[in-house]
């Protein structure tokens, strides 16, 4: 599994991108999460702003009422599609070129539809207590405590959106993922630990599978 990508997905404040982070430090390998949209408006030519908006207005507008399209094309167009899909079909296009570089961990942005197909992607799924999620955005994004429980759970509604929209599957489903974590009970390094024993387990199952 010397090309192994792990995708990583979570709720709103249960600590996923740190998670991510510490992975891929531990492990050796580059770490892509906001950097994907920096890497999507090079190869869109649409800029990183237009792009950052575009997710955003996403995550607000798509409604579980909308049918999803569930787009996974690797090619691109921009003859009659939206430009909010071109931006879509970009990155999806860039996370594919960044696990066939090498081994990475990818955060969020659909990686785990858009590499669900290969072996050697394995799917994490990180959620936590509504309690703990919250408490950590306080401290860790300084923002006053009221209404922040709210907040949270609109941040998710919206993921949840924008994923089942562009994909066709239920955000969260624990099926769609290889390893499900509570960060309330793990804590950030126990997460890192059981994500790291997941890679080496899977990394020996392949090495010990017959080829073709």
């Amino acid at each position: 599994m010397s090309n192994y990508v792990i995708s990583i997905s979570r709720e709103f404040g249960s600590g996923g991108r740190l998670i991510g982070k510490q992975l891929a430090a531990r492990l050796g390998i580059p770490c892509y999460d906001r950097t994907l949209i920096l890497k999507t408006a090079e190869k869109s030519g649409l800029s990183p702003d237009f792009i950052a908006r575009a997710e955003e207005r996403a995550r607000s507008r798509f409604h579980m009422s909308i049918a999803p399209i569930g787009i996974g094309a690797p090619t691109m167009s921009s003859h009659g599609i939206p430009v909010s899909h071109q931006a879509f079909f970009a990155q999806s296009d860039v996370i594919r070129e960044l696990a066939d570089q090498g081994p990475c961990v990818i955060v969020g942005r659909c990686s785990d539809y858009v590499l669900g197909d290969r072996d050697n992607c394995l799917k994490v799924f990180i959620h936590a207590d509504l309690a703990s999620r919250v408490r950590r955005c306080v401290e860790e994004y300084h923002i006053p405590q009221d209404d922040m429980e709210r907040r949270v759970v609109q941040m998710d509604r919206g993921r949840a959106n924008y994923y089942n929209y562009y994909t066709g599957h239920n955000w969260g489903e624990m099926r769609r993922y290889d390893l499900t974590l509570n960060s309330s009970i793990t804590g950030i390094n126990g997460a890192v630990e059981m994500i790291a024993q997941l890679v080496r387990l899977r990394s020996a199952q392949l090495d010990q599978a017959p080829t073709q």
